[in-house]
């Protein structure tokens, strides 16, 4: 090994040893809020097959256990998951160690908190009518004061950093920390500090909701993804002169594009339109998007059996453009005359957030959190298990629900069929949803047992190489460090 791989590799180690326990701290409680949330969506998905289960207390109905679900999942496992990783990369693409690591502890401990008393307080029946706003107000500034201590490390990183390129990972990195406060302040304000009137609410809502999806966990996710295919496939990014212009093109088009959700809605019908054009204008920056993946997978694919994380990046890329697809789709008045109001609008969001946004972290966990511990997976089994289930869960809940969205919507537009009937007909899928939520869940289960035997080694040997762990890095030019 020459004397400039080892100093590269000397350097890697160092970082990685400045990141490991704040990073290990995010990730571990986004892990437990997975399988909190995880366990109490699959209770609320019971419900709507089985009305019965767990109806005797006030605190599991579902009005209250399935907002309670979402927000554990988008705010406990999504956020902390995000910080974790994107801590960690900001560093290695910096080139430079994480400084004064303890205040991450503390911020994650501030956020954590909030999203508990929010939690507690949607379950004690305290929540808003405000979808993935229904914690209570009084945890917002909890969580943005949280949320500041966080971005300013990893604006501190980068400004610190010894190398002078900047790559598309962290455009979307920076994109991302920027639009969540900018989101989340001026929904807070807007819905409950100075709320507006009328109409104008969930024209904000609907705003947030998908700035929330489109400009947070879809940049998180191509951050992962820009990151991980050059680096583990050994080349650069295809078409990468097209990236900064895909990235401001999504930036533009996604800022506009929430009023697509209110087709059809009593709201001035200029919002809606904006929306749809929005959705139909970000066509470009997906497409040079796609220029760039799969160009850069080109003649690899035969890598992908070789690496795990290769293969969560790939389902990652695969629920990128359906979520596209689904947006789009929804976004055309002759489709949401069919599809509104059914399981397709809570399948679109679920293919942004799990199967693209939770696959890529799935796969940057699996990457990362061997070289943080210097230690193996536990065992081969369970990262097979947690694979496996996540791979047929998401295939057999996207195609079965893409077919019951399209039968509920007929069904809702036949004025001669009633709507016990119409409930009777979903049943079927509704139980087929619970099974593949309960099928995830055991994979995440799997997943976490595997993690504490990284953090938590008893008797554990230290490796270099593991079996399930991934092939060594290789230099990209596009995405060169680290």
């Amino acid at each position: 090994m020459n004397s400039s791989v080892q100093t590269a590799r000397t350097e890697q180690i160092e970082i990685d040893a400045s990141a490991k326990w704040p990073v290990l701290a995010f990730f571990g409680s986004a892990l437990l809020w997975l399988l909190v949330g995880g366990a109490m969506q699959l209770a609320a998905a019971i419900q709507l097959h089985t009305p019965s289960f767990l109806a005797n207390c006030e605190w599991t109905t579902h009005g209250r256990l399935a907002p309670a679900a979402q927000n554990a999942l988008v705010y406990g496992w999504g956020m902390n998951a995000a910080f974790a990783f994107g801590l960690w990369l900001m560093a290695r693409l910096s080139a430079t160690t994480l400084r004064h690591g303890g205040w991450l502890f503390i911020a994650a401990k501030f956020w954590n908190l909030g999203v508990t008393l929010g939690l507690v307080g949607i379950l004690g029946g305290y929540s808003t009518s405000f979808e993935l706003l229904e914690m209570p107000s009084y945890v917002s500034l909890l969580l943005l004061v949280a949320y500041a201590l966080i971005g300013v490390w990893a604006i501190t990183t980068f400004s610190i950093r010894n190398t002078e390129n900047v790559y598309a990972s962290q455009w979307y990195l920076f994109g991302a920390a920027f639009w969540f406060p900018w989101l989340y302040a001026v929904a807070q304000i807007m819905l409950f500090k100075a709320p507006v009137r009328g109409a104008l609410q969930p024209i904000v809502n609907a705003w947030y909701v998908h700035g929330l999806y489109s400009l947070w966990f879809v940049p998180v996710a191509l951050a992962a993804i820009y990151y991980f295919l050059p680096k583990l496939l050994g080349k650069p990014v295809a078409n990468y002169y097209l990236a900064p212009m895909a990235f401001w093109w999504l930036v533009v088009s996604s800022a506009f594009a929430g009023g697509s959700r209110l087709i059809g809605a009593p709201v001035p019908v200029w919002i809606p339109t904006l929306g749809v054009v929005a959705n139909m204008v970000s066509l470009v920056a997906v497409f040079v998007i796609g220029l760039n993946i799969f160009g850069t997978l080109s003649g690899r694919l035969g890598e992908v059996k070789n690496s795990l994380t290769l293969r969560f990046i790939l389902l990652s890329v695969v629920g990128f453009f359906l979520a596209f697809i689904f947006n789009v789709g929804l976004a055309t008045r002759a489709v949401a005359s069919v599809a509104q109001f059914t399981v397709l609008d809570g399948l679109r969001d679920w293919l942004v957030f799990y199967v693209c946004f939770s696959s890529a972290m799935f796969g940057a966990a699996y990457f990362f959190l061997p070289r943080l511990t210097s230690r193996e997976w536990r065992s081969g089994a369970l990262v097979k298990l947690h694979f496996g289930a996540t791979l047929v869960g998401v295939v057999l809940l996207t195609v079965g629900l893409t077919y019951a969205g399209f039968k509920q919507g007929s069904l809702l537009n036949d004025h001669a069929v009633a709507f016990a009937d119409l409930s009777k007909s979903m049943s079927t899928w509704y139980a087929l949803r619970s099974a593949v939520f309960g099928l995830l869940l055991v994979g995440h289960g799997a997943f976490f047992i595997n993690f504490l035997g990284l953090a938590c080694p008893v008797n554990s040997k230290k490796t270099a190489v593991a079996q399930f762990r991934n092939p060594p890095a290789l230099q990209s030019p596009a995405e060169g460090h680290a």
